[in-house]
């Protein structure tokens, strides 16, 4: 009897490591993939939808915001077609984007510089911070230690038992700034 409820034990506790570590082993394997330039790494751990649909949101309500708060565009009387067109625009940049390379740029810390989404310099004093957002939700908070700016993050979801995918990146409001 005792070594039932020791093989029960053990059971539970491999399972619930498993359980809480998978996130972690999962951001881990894609982080490793984008700095190791893993092209089909990086698919299997990416929902590419719904990253697509994510940052889609994110730009278009950025460039809408900064033609709102422009004050050139008050008078413009083809402000009006500029926000019609955001939407068909910042389809085209995400889904040229939005590829296992310019993903790997963005959690190496850069921003994809061609249409590829070829990444410009990989950025050195990246910090990864990880945390549970609910039981079916995990993030990773990007951070550069050298100014302490906060980064992108990156929203896993799990599928399954131990299997989590990304779903989300979190921009943060430096990436829409220009670099010049």
């Amino acid at each position: 009897m005792k070594k039932l409820v020791l093989v029960a034990v053990a059971v539970l506790l491999i399972g619930g490591g498993a359980y809480a570590g998978s996130p972690y082993l999962a951001a881990s394997n894609l982080k490793a993939a984008a700095v190791s330039g893993d092209a089909d790494q990086i698919e299997a751990n990416v929902d590419f939808p719904a990253v697509r649909d994510s940052l889609k949101s994110q730009m278009s309500a950025a460039m809408m915001q900064k033609l709102n708060s422009d004050p050139e565009m008050k008078d413009n009387p083809f402000a009006g077609l500029g926000m019609m067109m955001v939407p068909a625009i910042v389809d085209k940049v995400v889904d040229a984007y939005v590829t296992p390379d310019g993903l790997s740029a963005l959690i190496q810390g850069s921003k994809p510089t061609d249409a590829k989404g070829s990444a410009g310099s990989t950025n050195p004093n990246i910090e990864y911070d990880y945390e549970w957002v609910n039981s079916v939700r995990f993030r990773v908070n990007l951070t550069n230690t050298q100014t302490q700016q906060a980064g992108l993050a990156l929203v896993f979801e799990r599928r399954g038992v131990v299997t989590w995918k990304l779903v989300k990146v979190d921009l943060d409001d430096s990436f829409f700034e220009n670099d010049n």
